[in-house]
């Protein structure tokens, strides 16, 4: 069974796009987590609490794209609400790096 790396993930998730800003949800920050291990990975996006219930198909269609790759054989994608989507790690405004963490 091929390994999967981060960067096929995320390559993966570049063409998943937030409905309502004109980018993919690599680009925007959105990555909060990604942890790989045996064939599973778990993902998780960062969103407003207000756009939760609203962002459920592209919180489904990352799940798909990621659950599609090669060597994957669970895929489990979740919407986190506990930061601004693209904030920092102090979950201030700036816009900060603050994704990506394992």
């Amino acid at each position: 069974m091929p390994t999967v790396t981060e960067a096929e993930v995320r390559e993966a998730l570049r063409g998943i796009r937030d409905p309502d800003r004109d980018a993919d949800i690599v680009s925007l920050n959105m990555i909060d987590g990604l942890h790989l291990k045996d064939g599973r990975a778990l993902v998780s996006i960062a969103v407003d609490p207000r756009r939760g219930e609203r962002l459920e198909p592209m919180r489904a269609a990352a799940e798909q794209a990621v659950a599609a790759l090669p060597g994957i054989e669970a895929a489990t994608v979740v919407l986190t609400a506990h930061r601004a989507a693209g904030a920092g790690p102090g979950g201030g405004p700036g816009g900060g790096a603050g994704g990506g963490q394992a």
